[in-house]
């Protein structure tokens, strides 16, 4: 099977696309190198494990073999004649953002956008840029919004159906204002907002014209035809969600506040927001992963919280196994779908890493799965990476006890981790362990 690679790099203003032919490769020879079926048993049973103590997984190659890591032929020219480039015109204090439209069109959109923050007031410019050939060529389309300054903090809102829905938050004065497209950004269609967004909208992943957002005055909007019309559900929303089978989730205080957390109320609204339940008390935060709902809750004894997980949609809950954490630590779902859960559970102190547990199917038992992960703050990105194409297949990074970044893989879901090193026989220094 012959693959198409692509490989887009950003430089200083100007956009660097290779469209270049990949490797031949038989798929049932790949499927054939590894056994990536999790043992549930073995998995629950294995304790935190040092890199030193982690055996291979697989089969080394022979350096000297056929498959040996070596040079392809002209791939310097090849290359080379597959790789072009496009520079925009960004200014200092200015932005860039890029996204894909849809799965294979090809549409890629570029948004620029300049803004000087002063007293009150807040000047900008954007730019919006559109390729159709995998950001080969691009074309500016500044015109379809208007010459609208959009706002970079919302970025561009890509509906999760691929059916080429795009959306722009606008900023025009004390208005809210979005640009909606229904064809991959081919034209765009502008509509005023009843409201000042504070975040970006919200597709509903089963039906994409149906969005959320929240004002900011904390009410929550939603809209049942693609933003062209908006109503207010619901008022004082602190967070909201979009859960499966069209349910809303959202916090909410009655006092107005959203810095109490620890006393907030979960909801959930299964038609739309035209009644509501409430599934949770004493809530601090909450996510959802896959088919699970998880809630911090405290505790009652002071400042701790504790993990709470739901597989019906908050109709019953139970206590997830995993340590508690107080006000200076935090949770977070790392990656999750229908059968387990990645949670990182920060440690104790300003340390920067945290322990990663993995769930069984039911969300609440969690084996230890890795220690020293690497996760500084909350909210803050962290290097833990789904290898989507290889089933049980994840990467991330742990701050050794020498204060360096080493990357580690599993190749089980998180049984056993080992250090990732680069191929042998080439040009790279492979005795020293890498963080990507």
């Amino acid at each position: 099977m012959r693959l198409l690679s692509c490989v887009l790099a950003l430089c200083c203003g100007s956009l660097c696309v290779s469209l270049a032919p990949a490797v031949e490769f038989n798929v049932e020879d790949v499927a054939k190198t590894a056994d990536f079926q999790r043992d549930d048993e073995r998995a629950r049973s294995l304790g935190p494990r040092k890199s030193s103590q982690i055996s291979p997984m697989w089969r080394r190659r022979s350096v000297n073999g056929e498959d040996a890591c070596v040079t392809l032929e002209d791939a310097d020219s090849v290359l080379q004649n597959n790789t072009h480039t496009f520079t925009f015109k960004v200014r200092t204090m200015g932005s860039l953002s890029l996204a894909w439209v849809g799965d294979g069109s090809g549409v890629l959109l570029v948004l620029t956008t300049f803004h000087v923050p002063l007293f009150m007031l807040r000047l900008g410019q954007s730019n919006l840029y559109r390729s159709e050939d995998y950001g080969k060529t691009f074309k500016d389309v500044t015109h379809l919004i208007n010459h609208t300054f959009i706002q970079t903090e919302f970025g561009i809102a890509i509906s999760p159906d691929h059916s080429g829905k795009v959306i722009l938050t606008g900023d025009v004065a004390d208005l809210g204002k979005v640009y909606r497209s229904h064809n991959f950004g081919l034209h765009f269609e502008a509509s005023d907002l009843p409201f000042e967004p504070l975040i970006q909208m919200l597709f509903n992943p089963e039906d994409c014209n149906v969005l959320l957002t929240l004002s900011i005055t904390l009410d929550l909007w939603l809209s049942e035809d693609f933003g062209a019309t908006w109503r207010k559900i619901h008022d004082s929303v602190c967070l909201v969600r979009w859960g499966p089978n069209n349910n809303i989730f959202f916090t909410t205080n009655y006092n107005g506040s959203c810095n109490d957390k620890g006393r907030l109320e979960l909801r959930r609204s299964s038609d739309y927001g035209s009644s509501f339940k409430t599934v949770a008390s004493r809530v601090y935060s909450f996510v959802l992963g896959g088919r699970f709902v998880f809630a911090s809750i405290m505790t009652g004894s002071g400042t701790e919280r504790t993990i709470h997980v739901s597989v019906d949609g908050g109709e019953l809950w139970n206590s997830a196994q995993l340590p508690t954490v107080n006000q200076e630590q935090f949770y977070s779902i790392l990656s999750a779908n229908q059968q387990l859960v990645f949670m990182h559970v920060d440690d104790p102190g300003d340390s920067g890493v945290g322990t990663v547990y993995v769930s069984d199917d039911r969300g609440t038992v969690f084996s230890k799965s890795l220690e020293r992960h690497l996760y500084t703050t909350t909210g803050s990105d962290t290097d833990f990476t789904v290898v989507s194409s290889l089933r049980g297949v994840y990467m991330t990074s742990v701050l050794t006890e020498d204060g360096s970044v080493q990357t580690v893989i599993t190749f089980d879901q998180g049984a056993r981790w080992q250090p990732l090193r680069s191929p042998e026989n080439c040009d790279s220094d492979t005795n020293r362990p890498h963080g990507i």
